[in-house]
């Protein structure tokens, strides 16, 4: 299938640029040994073995799952707004594939990189940290199956973002705004369980939480009765934003405007 081979192309490239997977990484060491000893202390402190259904160690693997799959994925809505602005889209609707998908296949085949590199440097902390997570092999499938829809809308978003070019001059404060949502009613940083009660049955109705929470909260505690809303809720919003991309797609190619050549 040619979106299974660009995104092939697109992992093999990536691979090419190690340094950049490395630097990710390494932030990604920085990030967790700093939350691992920010959470100590509170519990600690706290002298509570168990915060809102969260002991310490469930907590640093949630927090492994969301930023493995927060600092796995590349910022495709750059790469969009870019070709629209150099008019360089014109050339990309003449050709034999879907636009949003040849995208999304490469913003796959470059997560797919980093997605390992990841796993294995924030695993290696929890690791050290807390130990082995509790889990099971219910929880680790439910895991990739959340954690893949995740990613997957999370590239649906960027193409939404990027696309948004074709009217607006700049795309990077609708970006700064959806990255501050996922850090925070995303359940990034922290579990939905720990927000005022109004505002998390709020956050898990949003998309973001279907890209950081869900995956994460199935990772440490899975239970049918959690996963299956988790699942739907992620499945309605994949479906709205496939939609949502062919509509604006279609707008934009309609009008499209070629900017600086």
């Amino acid at each position: 299938m040619k979106y299974v081979a660009i995104a092939s192309t697109r992992l093999m490239g990536s691979l090419i640029y190690e340094r950049d997977v490395l630097v990710q990484s390494v932030f990604m060491l920085v990030v967790l040994v700093t939350f691992v000893q920010l959470w100590s202390t509170t519990y600690a402190a706290t002298s509570q073995p168990i915060i809102e259904g969260f002991t310490l160690r469930d907590l640093v693997w949630y927090l492994v799952i969301t930023e493995v799959i927060g600092l796995s994925t590349p910022r495709l809505a750059n790469t969009i707004d870019a070709d629209v602005r150099s008019g360089d889209i014109a050339y990309a609707l003449g050709r034999p594939y879907n636009y949003p998908l040849y995208h999304l296949a490469g913003f796959w085949g470059e997560t797919l990189v980093r997605v390992p590199i990841n796993a294995l440097v924030g695993g290696g902390v929890a690791l050290v940290a807390v130990g082995w997570p509790h889990t099971s092999p219910s929880a680790i499938l439910a895991t990739l199956l959340l954690g893949a829809g995740a990613i997957t809308l999370k590239g649906m978003f960027g193409v939404l973002i990027g696309l948004s070019a074709s009217w607006v001059e700049d795309t990077q404060p609708a970006e700064w705004i959806y990255n501050k949502f996922v850090l925070t009613i995303g359940g990034l940083f922290l579990p939905l369980e720990l927000f005022p009660g109004w505002l998390a049955t709020i956050a898990r109705g949003l998309p973001f939480a279907s890209m950081a929470y869900a995956p994460a909260r199935v990772f440490v505690g899975f239970d049918w009765p959690v996963f299956g809303p988790l699942l739907l809720t992620q499945l309605v919003w994949l479906v709205f934003c496939w939609l949502a991309i062919s509509a604006v797609f279609g707008s934009a190619a309609r009008r499209l405007v070629a900017h600086g050549g």
